[in-house]
């Protein structure tokens, strides 16, 4: 069955290209109507009940981030996409805030986009297929139980649900009660650099091992706990999370059980285990961010060693040290591996701001962390620039950080050097997608140089201005587009007279002038040479 899209946009040339060059029916689309502003998106929404939205963000009245969050509280799971002409870091955050499920930038290529809502309609599609599933095993209550509880526990830790999406009727169905606290325990196995080597089906059995010691400890000595419910999940590859659900907070009991845990993991397996322990909650909807703070909390043990027990209220009153950066160097190690420089640039405010603030032990300290982040940016340059030279060698870095002797001289020249690299990489990233844009308008011209050529068309398809296409092709090329039209043409016009098979106004057709006169004129006033001097 095709679905239905909706596309919100108040420029009348947008809509019209997305309708007339988006391949909608491979894709299984149809469009089920049209809106220039908020209001009427919504007022077109009610009516047609569309399957996909589609919008911008700056339309006239509402914003497309209003509207979604306007659809977004009466029908959360709805895919919608965002296509901007503005690269804003808030859009983008926003957007991401109220479940959009893809922020695109204008000009977006056709493939882009096709390629866009492709993925959306897969998500859908099995997201569609998860949920009627789910109501197929509901059907078989029996045997799929513990299906469906493993799946809420898992569903607990990633989904920010509300007080009444929970009801203790629902809660109850698949065995649990709403306590009055909750808390989580992750539990970090540390794969050691010898094991990294080992082969995966040896490392899986090490953790099913420890996965049966976490389960029979629990069995032990969780019954001392009066009136508790434990349950363990298999979250990730090396996490375990141990959830907490009772009437009481049982800190005491659970650090001792969670103890217990880590030297059994040791002492039969040889794996350290660190342990972050988030805060208690007081409602099972409130478990993800219990859970969220014990992996904080054991975030910041990866850089102090394992077989320790972390609590995020300790890290979290704790005075700024080293050990904060490294979290922050770790979120910027993961900002560079995707590529999204505006965040790196945010992270690195924060530890600029912290570090003049003198949240330091030393300037020794102070340079581990440049260095740090500086070999972050250089291993990213080499990954995505292998052959252009980088703003900053790492000797000629180096050298420099030595001669820093205050504090402030080396956040500060730091602060340049990052600003330079995200200015070049920036300017690096804008000529590629420059040089792309006008390599479409040539293979275009090579395509279709026969026919009549309209600039504004070319320039439509791409989704650009015919304006800022025609700055960009000059700027790039040296050239404007006539000139380079007539050029391209007149060549290919010297290949077919030479070839001695054409009559001059059969040329001068075939390589798109409608008229012979003007032909020779153009001819001879790029070649120096008549037509019929030719050949």
């Amino acid at each position: 069955m095709m679905k239905t899209i909706m596309l919100v946009d108040d420029d009348p040339h947008i809509v019209k290209a997305l309708t007339e060059h988006i391949d909608w029916p491979s894709l299984g689309l149809s469009i089920a109507g049209t809106a220039a502003s908020g209001e009427e998106a919504l007022e077109l929404f009610d009516r047609m009940h569309p399957d996909l939205v589609m919008t911008d963000v700056y339309l006239p009245g509402m914003t497309g981030l209003e509207v979604t969050r306007a659809l977004r509280r009466d029908y959360p799971h709805l895919p919608i996409i965002i296509l901007s002409g503005y690269d804003e870091f808030e859009n983008a955050r926003a957007a991401m805030r109220w479940g959009v499920n893809h922020f695109l930038l204008k000009p977006a290529e056709v493939e882009e986009i096709e390629s866009v809502l492709r993925e959306v309609l897969l998500e859908q599609d099995v997201r569609e297929r998860h949920e009627r599933l789910e109501r197929t095993y509901k059907q078989e209550a029996g045997r799929v139980l513990p299906y469906l509880r493993k799946q809420f526990l898992q569903e607990l830790l990633t989904t920010r649900y509300r007080v009444d999406e929970l009801p203790e009727a629902r809660m109850e169905y698949i065995g649990f009660r709403i306590y009055a606290r909750v808390r989580a325990v992750s539990l970090h196995l540390n794969r050691p650099g010898f094991m990294t080597r080992m082969k995966e089906r040896d490392w899986q059995l090490l953790r099913y091992g420890a996965a049966d010691i976490i389960q029979e400890t629990v069995k032990e000595h969780g019954s001392r706990m009066a009136d508790c419910q434990l349950e363990i999940v298999d979250y990730s590859d090396q996490v375990f999370v141990l959830l907490m659900l009772g009437e009481q907070d049982y800190l005491e009991e659970l650090q001792v059980l969670v103890g217990r845990m880590m030297d059994q993991i040791f002492t039969y397996l040889k794996i350290e285990v660190s342990a972050g322990i988030g805060r208690v909650k007081h409602h099972p909807c409130e478990v993800i961010d219990s859970y969220l703070e014990s992996r904080e909390a054991v975030e910041r043990a990866e850089f102090q060693g394992g077989s320790r027990i972390y609590h995020y209220e300790a890290s979290e009153g704790a005075e700024r040290s080293e050990t904060d950066y490294s979290l922050l160097l770790h979120q910027w190690n993961e900002a560079w591996a995707d590529m999204r420089i505006g965040l790196a640039e945010e992270i690195w405010l924060q530890l600029f701001h912290s570090l003049q603030e003198g949240n330091c032990a030393g300037i020794q300290d102070a340079q581990v962390i440049v260095v740090s982040l500086f070999d972050t940016m250089m291993h990213s340059w080499k990954k995505q620039h292998p052959m252009l030279t980088p703003p900053l060698t790492m000797s000629d870095f180096l050298r420099e950080i030595q001669s820093k002797y205050a504090l402030h001289d080396l956040i500060g020249w730091m602060n340049g050097v990052i600003q330079d690299w995200l200015e070049q990489l920036r300017k690096e990233m804008g000529e590629k997608k420059s040089n792309k844009l006008i390599a479409q308008v040539k293979q275009y011209v090579e395509e279709h140089y026969a026919e009549e050529i309209s600039f504004e068309a070319i320039a439509k398809s791409l989704f650009v201005h015919p304006k800022y296409l025609s700055q960009l092709f000059k700027r790039v090329t040296g050239e404007n587009f006539v000139s380079y039209l007539n050029g391209y043409r007149i060549q290919r016009a010297m290949e077919l007279l030479q070839s001695g098979h054409y009559m001059v106004y059969e040329v001068s057709e075939m390589t798109g002038f409608r008229n012979a006169t003007y032909f020779s004129q153009v001819f001879k006033m790029l070649t120096g040479k008549s037509p019929s001097e030719i050949g």
